[in-house]
């Protein structure tokens, strides 16, 4: 269950990942707010390893989350590069580094900033499990969301590949593979990650659809989605041939364009809010 540690969170945005965990199905297997030895000695208290982690199995997953208010000034282009960076960019070297300690020392994971309390669960062999790397970014001002329009979510552009996002070419408000070479990283807007939480309502259902989105975006088969929700709706709009949820392409397709409206469609549609309506007596439990 998730522990009682720091349980409040020490920033906005640890006490926001806090409290959407604890609201939903992903309060049965996480811990917020970790730490890792190092630094003990000198300074009486770890480094963090990342804001929150899930484990589930052989799954792991590692959030961290920035809030950063993007920068009020006229050149969009200069204010969408400086918060990739402090937002996005340094979000996803957390996760990397975490990802790496995990690997490294599975035992040397505390609860605590003194590191007297070990994580009172056995992570998945290495070797087997299976890592999400969720970065979450956030700009409270709600500039950013504003500029880009709609619903605010990030546009998705898999070909726009680590420092591509900050050429003189880069598109604002677009992210693609902040470095593929490292791990491939989901980035989320605070709205876009409660909307797949709500949407995708277990763990086995979230696991599956980062574990698909990953390997649909690493494929090379998605050209573009213009926001989460619009790749989460045709991902559910989607089957295999063993009936699960899948990235299916039409049958002369090799690269696929998902422009908006995909999620707009599927709230509209008649079987989507009867399932709705038929989960919600199970939220209790």
């Amino acid at each position: 269950l998730m522990s009682k540690h720091d349980a409040a969170g020490v920033t906005p945005t640890e006490r926001y990942l806090n409290k959407l965990a604890r609201r939903s199905f992903l309060s049965l297997w996480s811990y917020p707010s970790l730490y890792r030895d190092q630094g003990v000695g000198k300074r009486g208290e770890g480094a963090e390893v990342c804001d929150l982690l899930v484990v589930f199995g052989s799954n792991v997953i590692i959030f961290s989350d920035k809030d950063c208010v993007f920068p009020p000034i006229d050149d969009v282009d200069l204010a969408w590069k400086r918060w990739y960076k402090r937002a996005i960019l340094k979000s996803a070297e957390q996760v990397w580094g975490a990802e790496r300690w995990i690997r490294s020392h599975p035992q040397r994971i505390f609860l605590d900033r003194g590191c007297t309390t070990t994580l009172p669960i056995p992570m998945p062999d290495p070797a087997h499990a299976r890592f999400h790397r969720i970065v979450v970014a956030h700009d409270t001002t709600g500039r950013r969301n504003r500029l880009i329009g709609g619903t605010g979510s990030l546009l998705i552009q898999p070909e726009i590949i680590g420092a591509a996002h900050l050429s003189n070419n880069a598109v604002p408000f677009t992210v693609g593979q902040v470095d593929p070479s490292r791990g491939y990283v989901h980035v989320f807007d605070d709205s876009s990650l409660g909307r797949v939480l709500r949407t995708l309502d277990t763990i086995s259902d979230f696991v599956g659809y980062l574990t698909r989105k990953e390997d649909f975006v690493r494929s090379g088969r998605l050209y573009g989605a213009f926001g989460e929700e619009d790749l989460l709706a045709y991902y559910l709009k989607n089957t295999d041939e063993f009936g699960d949820h899948a990235f299916t392409l039409p049958p002369s397709s090799k690269k696929v364009l998902l422009e908006e409206g995909h999620w707009k469609d599927l709230i509209q549609r008649q079987e989507f809010t009867l399932k709705l309506a038929a989960d919600r007596i199970s939220y209790v439990w």
